[in-house]
């Protein structure tokens, strides 16, 4: 009878914690709910036939969208000017601008609206980039995110879309008919939902975060100090043996520890020079791990007039530990702007992107 009172006590103890616990998340979530903007942006746009990017949603502020300051790193983020082709290899395409990483995802969705250019008929896929922007400090979950919300557009509302891009359409016309009031209506209500299960699928995915238990990633760990910085309270995931829900320590950038401090991907380029001889661009690239890798495809492509020229395609049939290796592309005439792909060739899985201004390495040279 006494072990059975103890028993007893000892659940009762552990209920508590864990009631405890889930009322600390459902502060977290409330928090959380007044932060999301200074934590996540996503944007939704088409390729308008007649007027080139057009953003159909905006969440959480959407009047932004005509603020050019705030729209610039959109409108020339290089997933515009790739082939669908090779999007559709790519998980998705990044760009690093002023503190936030801005990560892109194009694909085609249906569409039975009629086109303002010629040569194009009711039936001819829409265009449709999602952008879903982070602070740096935050990019470590740019990947799963990216992924979560454009599984959430293409399964609910790929069929949609459309709808919501004759909506933005029919808010230009001056003299409203029936036909466009009601076509604004439909969008309008489409749009309002969307951005709610947007917001519902961000808050998710930031509380999974929050309760993840990993004590391996330096860089999750300066992640959740982020977010404590923004005013979220994470201090009952502090590692401790006791608490039993999870072991994440919070960054210290102070303390000393047997892994490395630097951030590092994978692979990274270390160096970009200009031959002026040869009207070469080198760039030097690390392979960061201690593992081998086989198979990889090397691109380098350039962009002009918005179609995309591929200038390097090669295989690299095996890539050792910390192994630096040297790419020399030739530099076209009048092009500045390179994009460099590292793919996998086994699952197209993109290991390393990066844009390539030569202007940049011309004025330090």
């Amino acid at each position: 009878m006494f072990f059975n009172n103890i028993f007893t006590l000892s659940n009762i103890y552990s209920l508590c914690k864990r009631i405890l616990y889930v009322k600390e998340l459902a502060k977290i979530t409330a928090k959380m709910e007044g932060t999301l903007e200074e934590l996540c942006y996503v944007y939704i746009m088409y390729f308008d036939e007649s007027k080139g990017h057009i953003p159909l949603l905006m969440h959480p502020n959407e009047e932004l969208k005509n603020d050019k300051d705030f729209m610039r790193p959109i409108k020339y983020h290089p997933i515009w000017f790739l082939e669908m082709e090779e999007s559709e290899v790519l998980d998705h395409i990044d760009l690093e601008y002023k503190g936030y990483t801005f990560f892109g995802k194009k694909f085609l969705a249906k569409s039975l609206r009629e086109k303002r250019r010629a040569g194009l008929d009711e039936e001819t896929p829409e265009t449709v980039v999602i952008i879903v922007s982070l602070p740096d400090d935050l990019d470590i979950f740019g990947d799963e995110l990216i992924r979560k919300v454009t599984n959430l557009v293409k399964d609910k509302y790929e069929e949609k879309l459309y709808e919501l891009i004759e909506c933005e359409i029919a808010k230009e016309e001056i003299i409203k008919t029936l036909k466009t009031k009601k076509a604004i209506e439909k969008g309008e209500k489409i749009k309002n939902e969307m951005k709610k299960k947007i917001r519902t699928n961000c808050k998710e995915f930031f509380s999974s975060v929050i309760k993840e238990r990993d004590t391996s990633s330096i860089k999750k760990q300066k992640a959740l100090s982020f977010l404590a910085l923004k005013g979220i309270d994470v201090s009952h995931i502090l590692a401790s043996e006791e608490s039993g829900f999870s072991n994440i320590k919070i960054f210290d950038p102070t303390k000393q520890s047997e892994q490395e401090l630097k951030l590092v991907k994978p692979f990274n380029v270390i160096d970009i020079s200009i031959s002026k001889d040869s009207d070469e661009v080198e760039i030097l690239v690390s392979n960061n791990t201690e593992k081998k890798y086989e198979n990889i495809i090397v691109k380098i492509t350039h962009v002009k007039e918005f179609f995309e020229k591929e200038i390097m395609n090669q295989k690299i049939e095996e890539w050792y530990p910390n192994e630096e290796l040297l790419f020399i592309s030739p530099i076209i005439p009048h092009i500045d702007e390179y994009l460099f792909f590292l793919i996998k060739m086994e699952d197209n899985e993109k290991l390393l992107s990066k844009k390539i201004n030569l202007d940049t390495f011309k004025n330090i040279n």
